[in-house]
């Protein structure tokens, strides 16, 4: 008997509910039977390629609390991989209910999912019934989660790179990826392997890329240590910069109060006030000239203030 007369006729839910009580007892008292529906049996992969397992049903808990996801495979002969192949039919199956409901998805409901292999060869099913069996120095069926390395902790060797590198997606500030740089370099250097230098290097460059931070020299820099060393010059040249403009700000801000104290005293307080929150924050060397004219053009507060705004 082939596959398609097995789906007919464990299409009918009495037939599935047959095989919750017999075989999956700790379901049996918990399930409603009233809620057994069929899926799709077209499950579709990351890579987008079709899946199909034989027959999918899903059924509610009496209290409404669980979703339950039964799988059925039906099988003449013992299959190695067997135990690979259900858990891939369950996690795809899952996670298309899980897209298509939206309480399974808000996590409103909790989600099971259980396969069941109906044998009718004539060959004792030795092959392994879980990913445990099947590879006995490994669990595929869980994960294990490597952290990025805290700003305050200190590596021991190359082998924190992974977490290192990790970090350097929660480092915002220049200062922060100076010192995460900083502390990176020797520990590539310690691997003496200069492709794996070359390597890393233009993988921090676009790091730094992705967060705005790049130069002509920063580019042509073809080692961790001549990306750092470019790098601590770029901010260097930056910080330069940014206390040169400093300086300038303040050097016109103390011209802009020396102007409002004189149009105080030619026009009086309120025209001052009234001038000095047009020109406040960055006044600038033109704007700060252009003024000092208007004080010396002018004869009326109207004119005066008319004068600014224009120009």
């Amino acid at each position: 008997m082939d596959d398609a007369a097995f789906k007919k006729l464990f299409s009918d839910p009495r037939m599935i509910g047959f095989l919750i009580h017999r075989h999956l007892p700790e379901w049996a008292d918990r399930v409603d039977y009233a809620t057994l529906r069929p899926l799709p049996t077209e499950l579709i992969d990351e890579q987008l390629r079709r899946r199909y397992p034989d027959t999918t049903w899903r059924v509610r808990t009496t209290d409404g609390a669980t979703e339950l996801l039964l799988l059925l495979e039906f099988q003449s002969r013992p299959e190695r991989h067997m135990a690979l192949r259900t858990t891939v039919y369950s996690c795809l199956a899952a996670q298309s209910l899980l897209q298509q409901d939206r309480e399974l998805g808000r996590g409103d409901r909790a989600l099971a999912v259980v396969a069941l292999v109906l044998h009718h060869g004539d060959r004792r099913w030795n092959a392994a019934k879980s990913l445990s069996d099947l590879f006995k120095d490994s669990a595929p069926s869980a994960y294990r989660v490597v952290d990025r390395m805290p700003p305050t902790a200190q590596p021991t060797g190359p082998e924190d790179l992974p977490r290192l590198v990790l970090g350097l997606s929660g480092v915002t500030k220049a200062e922060q990826m100076r010192a995460a740089l900083t502390v990176l370099l020797p520990l590539v250097e310690t691997c003496e392997d200069e492709d794996f230098d070359r390597f890393m290097a233009r993988s921090v460059k676009a790091m730094l890329r992705s967060k705005g931070i790049s130069s002509q020299q920063l580019e042509e820099a073809m080692t961790m240590g001549t990306v750092v060393t470019e790098f601590q010059r770029s901010l260097n040249e930056i910080r330069q910069e940014g206390l040169e403009q400093g300086r300038e700000q303040g050097i016109e801000q103390g011209q802009a109060a020396v102007l409002v104290q004189l149009i105080a005293r030619k026009f009086g307080q309120g025209t001052a006030e009234e001038v000095r929150r047009l020109i406040e924050g960055r006044p600038g060397r033109d704007r700060i000239a252009q003024v000092a004219a208007a004080i010396l053009d002018c004869d009326t507060p109207e004119g005066f203030e008319a004068r600014v705004r224009e120009s």
